[in-house]
Parts: structure tokens; C-alpha cells; sequence
């Protein structure tokens, strides 16, 4: 789904309040939770998790701390998989000022394996944690976002049964996570449709014919991320070579210093680079 994303196609359902799944010539409808009702859902998720405490179901916490003590997961794995996460964070920052393409392509495929190497580690540690209170209470209210938006009718009258919903389960979560994203809200939020009437509206709610709790998640990230292009664009020197990409305009930063910038950001990234032999730890990247 997300080789097919299309802004304008994200800016119409987010804009009515929900999408449509077509399967087997079947039709269904998907209403995107509004802000009220994401609260109730984590309300019930906190209610579920006490309950499997009161049911004898350890924490994540506790289970780590038995994991410690038997072995099947170390400090020196823990503090690893948090460098490695630091070190990536950074990595990017890092990336995005090598010029040089040899050097891109190399400090690229060194971040390849670094996220490879936190993939493992994090599945490993989540193993550990799968049939804790937290898992069990993140599940049920899996269940139950699922009856709550899932509907025969665009009315929304008619919820789906449980045999439909394990069809449907996985579009849901997919295209929840499509919508959800910073990068595809920024580029739906960004098309003249929805961003020019943005600016010019007083009470960007308003557009929406809705208030704070009947405001959808996805709606209220249009809105945000709008505002923030919008700022950016007020008061930052936008290089005109990024300015029609949403997505750059909000991560650009002005250099304080664009000559130091340069120098410092670059030569000492290549430097480095040269004295380890193409490699970077993760104090290199503490300048």
C-alpha cells in the first residue's frame, strides 16, 4: 500500500472521515477514530492491563527482570540496542551532508546493517515481553478498535460481523499506518486543495465541520503538520530546491553558520569516514 500512496486519494478520506475496502465484490467502511474515541480506547487498554495484573499476568517490566537473571537477555544487549538506536538517529542527520555518492552508498549500507542488527535485537527482547499484561491489554483493544470502526454502511448503522473482520483486520491496520504517517500527512496536508484554505481559514477545526472530540486522529494531523509547514515557510529561508517537497521543508533547518556548517558537517564527516576506514562509531557523531 504505500507504493500506491496518493495525497490527493489520503486528503479525500481524511477529509470525510473514512476509507472503503473493496474484497471479493464485497464493500466496507472504514471510520477513522476521532479523538474522543482513541482516549476511550486507551482508557480501556489501561482497565485491561490492570485487570491481567490482578490476574496474575507479570508486567514487561517484571518479565525482563527475570530474563536478566536467567540470561535470555543482558545489560550488554540492553545498552547495545540503545547505542545502536542513538547511533541511527544520528547516522541520518549525518547522511544528509555527504555530498559524495561513493561516500553516501557506503555510509548508507553501514546504516543498512545497524538497523538490521536493532531489528534482530528488538524481536529478540520483544519475545520476552509477548505474553505479558501490556501484550494481553494491547490486544484486546486491537479487538476492539477493529468492532468499533469496521461497518457495512457508510451510515455507519451496521457493524461488521466476526467472520468479516478477519478479513478486513489487516487492510485496516495498514491503511491506519498510511494515514498515520508523518511523511504521507505532510504531503496530503501540503496540496493546494487542503493547504491554501488552511491559511486563509481562521479556525482550522471549522473545515472539518467538528470540534475537539469529534475531530478524527488523522484529521488533527493535517492540521498540525500544516501549521508547521506553514511556520517554516514564514519564518525560514527555504532553499528553492526543496520547495515543493513537504516533506524536506519541515525536517530543513537553517545552518547557524552556513560556511562553518558546511565545513564542519561535511570535511569532518569525510575525515573521520577516511580514518576508520569507511566506518563511524557512534561518538563520532557527538559534534
Amino acid at each position: 500500500m504505500k507504493n500506491d500512496f496518493s495525497p490527493s486519494q489520503a486528503l479525500l478520506e481524511i477529509s470525510r472521515g473514512y476509507s472503503v475496502f473493496e474484497i471479493n465484490e464485497n464493500i466496507y467502511y472504514f471510520k477513522h477514530f476521532s479523538i474522543e474515541s482513541m482516549l476511550e480506547l486507551e482508557e480501556y487498554e489501561q482497565v485491561e492491563f490492570k485487570k491481567a495484573q490482578k490476574n496474575g499476568i507479570k508486567t514487561s517490566q517484571k518479565l525482563l527482570e527475570e530474563a536478566y537473571k536467567i540470561g535470555s537477555w543482558t545489560k550488554e544487549k540492553e545498552e547495545k540496542l540503545k547505542s545502536l538506536q542513538w547511533t541511527i538517529k544520528h547516522s541520518y542527520k549525518a547522511l544528509n551532508k555527504i555530498e559524495d555518492p561513493i561516500q553516501r552508498k557506503a555510509f548508507k549500507e553501514q546504516i543498512n546493517e545497524q538497523e538490521a542488527e536493532i531489528s534482530a535485537l528488538e524481536e529478540e527482547k520483544n519475545k520476552i515481553s509477548g505474553f505479558s499484561a501490556e501484550t494481553l491489554a494491547q490486544q484486546k483493544k486491537v479487538g476492539k478498535m477493529l468492532k468499533k470502526a469496521l461497518y457495512y454502511d457508510k451510515e455507519f448503522k451496521k457493524r461488521l460481523e466476526e467472520k468479516d473482520l478477519v478479513l478486513t483486520g489487516a487492510l485496516v491496520f495498514a491503511k491506519f499506518a498510511e494515514l498515520a504517517t508523518k511523511e504521507n500527512l505532510l504531503k496530503a496536508s501540503y496540496l493546494s486543495h487542503f493547504f491554501e484554505v488552511f491559511i486563509a481559514s481562521a479556525n482550522p477545526v471549522d473545515l472539518f465541520k467538528a470540534d475537539f472530540r469529534t475531530l478524527t486522529i488523522f484529521q488533527k494531523g493535517l492540521i498540525s503538520y500544516s501549521k508547521s509547514l506553514h511556520n517554516k515557510m514564514q519564518n525560514t529561508q527555504i532553499p528553492s530546491e526543496i520547495a515543493g517537497d513537504p516533506v524536506k521543508i519541515y525536517n530543513y533547518e537553517e545552518p547557524k553558520d552556513k560556511e562553518e556548517g558546511k565545513s564542519e558537517g561535511i570535511d569532518d564527516i569525510k575525515r573521520k569516514m577516511q580514518a576508520r576506514g569507511g566506518q563511524l562509531k557512534a561518538e563520532d557523531l557527538l559534534a
